[in-house]
């Protein structure tokens, strides 16, 4: 057997709006919209990484509601392997109120549900599933010491650990470090910098991931959006990788979609800068398809 991809990490239901503009606070505007679809970070790029061709486990918790079956659908069509997803019936199905505006950029409130019920348990008993070749591939949409045991978990078998911050959360600088790659925005990065206790290196990304690789990460990719990223493999190897040049319709889930195809193809054997240069690619053709994960190509999509 190939070496699989474990992803633990949250599953919600996303809802949509459209709307001309983002409103000022206490400004009610009219939108459009009202659509569901499957979201979450960990199930976003756990599908972005399936559709690449990876083998993906998906580790997760959803509510015992009809919210259950949305969430996971898309994974399900997409043969992740769902064994390890438990019903936590005291708690809703994770949500995610998504606003778009007309140039593409949005703001999104997560109400977590399910998604805090994802125990250290449940995460080193998957890790302690993983085979030699496998990587683990984590968020941060699940509880901070989820994340750390399972994250110390892999490290400690000798697992890879893609570990993305996103949201951020403050982790123990030891989990931190354990990744291979770190994978930021340009905002978590340098909030992953002064965690370290790092000087701040302004508005230099490239200086931030040298510096966060000096601290002791043994690599780093910092996304720029529209840019591309940024990947330091040490603190003195780094590569700018641009991103192609396309008309944006919505950014929903596009970081996602980045770091599950990063993560499908480090398994497949790929070096860091060779991955990266494919999940920008990924990225560039998910932001010009609406919401997150029905904007995901296949691994035979022409790719901009």
């Amino acid at each position: 057997m190939g070496a699989r991809l474990l992803v633990i990490g949250s599953a919600n239901v996303d809802l949509f709006a459209t709307v001309p503009r983002h409103p000022s606070p206490g400004e009610t505007l009219i939108g459009r919209g009202g659509q569901r679809s499957a979201g979450g970070k960990g199930a976003n790029q756990a599908l972005a990484a399936a559709l690449q061709g990876a083998d993906v486990t998906f580790v997760g918790a959803v509510g015992e509601d009809p919210d259950a079956q949305l969430a996971l659908a898309g994974l399900r069509e997409a043969g992740v392997d769902l064994g390890s997803v438990v019903t936590a019936p005291d708690s809703p199905t994770g949500l995610a109120i998504i606003t778009v505006s007309e140039a593409g950029e949005n703001t999104i409130v997560v109400v977590p549900g399910a998604n805090a019920q994802v125990s250290v348990e449940q995460a080193t008993a998957a890790v302690g599933q993983m085979g030699a070749g496998d990587l683990l591939l984590m968020q941060g949409e699940v509880p901070r010491e989820t994340t750390e045991a399972a994250v110390r978990a892999a490290r400690e078998a000798g697992r890879r650990v893609v570990l993305n911050v996103a949201p951020w959360m403050a982790l123990d600088h030891d989990v931190l470090t354990a990744a291979d790659p770190l994978v930021l925005n340009e905002h978590e990065a340098e909030l992953a910098a002064d965690e370290l206790g790092l000087t701040s290196q302004g508005d230099d990304p490239a200086a931030t991931a040298q510096a966060l690789c000096g601290a002791g990460t043994a690599s780093v990719v910092i996304t720029l959006g529209a840019e591309g990223a940024v990947v330091a493999a040490g603190p003195d190897e780094v590569t700018r990788v641009p991103s192609p040049r396309v008309s944006a319709v919505d950014s929903t889930g596009a970081g996602d979609a980045f770091t599950g195809a990063l993560a499908a193809r480090l398994i497949e054997g790929d070096d860091l800068v060779a991955a990266v240069r494919h999940a920008v690619r990924v990225g560039a053709y998910a932001v010009q398809h609406p919401g997150a994960q029905p904007s995901y190509p296949q691994a035979d999509a022409e790719l901009p």
